[in-house]
């Protein structure tokens, strides 16, 4: 299947990604994406297979030989081809890159991810709140509890430039911006870019998922600043190696139900009658009737 690494690429080059962006909507490597795209890696990883597929990619077409193609083109103008769906069984098991922490100059790790596509065809964004949010730390990379969080298709274009997801504000840490209770969408953001200075940031460490602006440290190149906004609140230091994940606000979302009018309490209403009956016969007294 000599043909696959020129379709791949030609499938990357009409979403219009570059390799590192179309490793971080699929959640594999650059590396990955490199070598897939110049023959030196054996086999797909199903979860890119799954990402392709999810995206409209045809499998049929990817894996037959372009000799045995129809002459007729299917490719769409400006967007990618028309696919068929269909499953194929040329699957090969994904090694994971090891996280480095965003300190090393290593080679990047990449989140693992998993998405699956609404039946609307939106990208789903994955939602991360309340005793998911407590547990993120330590099992956001098992495919398993990524599988089991809470969807949402939202077809905003934020959402599907990169890999998204939506965390809930847990505290009031971020007051008047964020209030408790509310979502941020956030991308998750390649550890060698640089930070907003006074961004808005999701940082993930082993322990704790912060949303925090995020500031360089003057000095220590080796540490970044949270600070929150609400008053009073003290920022804090961290070291780069300490940041599992880093994903760049993009949004908020905030919920609100509109309150029902109160049925009016008897007992009170009772009172304003009476009341008003006083007030009648005040009104009356005083006309000297």
């Amino acid at each position: 299947m000599e043909w696959i690494p020129a379709k791949l690429r030609a499938i990357r080059q009409e979403f219009h990604l570059t390799q590192l962006e179309m490793a971080q909507a699929s959640g594999l490597s650059q590396r990955d994406i490199s070598q897939l795209e110049n023959g030196r890696k054996e086999g797909i990883p199903k979860e890119y297979i799954q990402f392709l597929h999810s995206r409209g990619v045809d499998l049929n077409w990817l894996f037959t030989d372009p000799a045995q193609e129809a002459a007729e083109p299917t490719a769409v103008a400006g967007g990618p081809r028309q696919y068929s769906v269909a499953a194929h069984q040329y699957l090969a098991v994904v090694q994971e890159d090891q996280v480095v922490g965003y300190g090393k100059k290593a080679a990047v790790g990449a989140a693992t991810v998993v998405r699956e596509a609404a039946d609307s065809g939106a990208p789903t964004l994955s939602m991360v709140g309340g005793e998911a949010l407590l547990q993120y730390p330590k099992r956001h990379r098992e495919p398993a509890f990524l599988r089991g969080l809470p969807t949402w298709a939202l077809g905003l274009p934020e959402v599907q430039q990169g890999v998204c997801r939506a965390f809930q504000v847990a505290g009031a840490d971020m007051l008047p911006t964020f209030a408790p209770l509310d979502w941020v969408i956030a991308r998750l953001d390649n550890p060698a870019d640089p930070i907003e200075n006074g961004g808005a940031y999701v940082v993930v460490t082993k322990e704790s998922v912060q949303l925090q602006r995020v500031f360089e440290s003057p000095g220590q190149p080796d540490r970044v600043l949270l600070r929150p906004e609400a008053a009073g609140a003290a920022a804090t230091s961290l070291l780069l190696t300490d940041v599992v994940e880093r994903w760049s606000v993009r949004g908020h979302l905030r919920f609100t139900l509109p309150s029902a009018a109160a049925a009016p309490d008897p007992k009170v209403a009772t009172l304003e009658a009476h009341l008003q009956d006083l007030l009648d016969r005040v009104q009356r007294l005083e006309q000297g009737q």
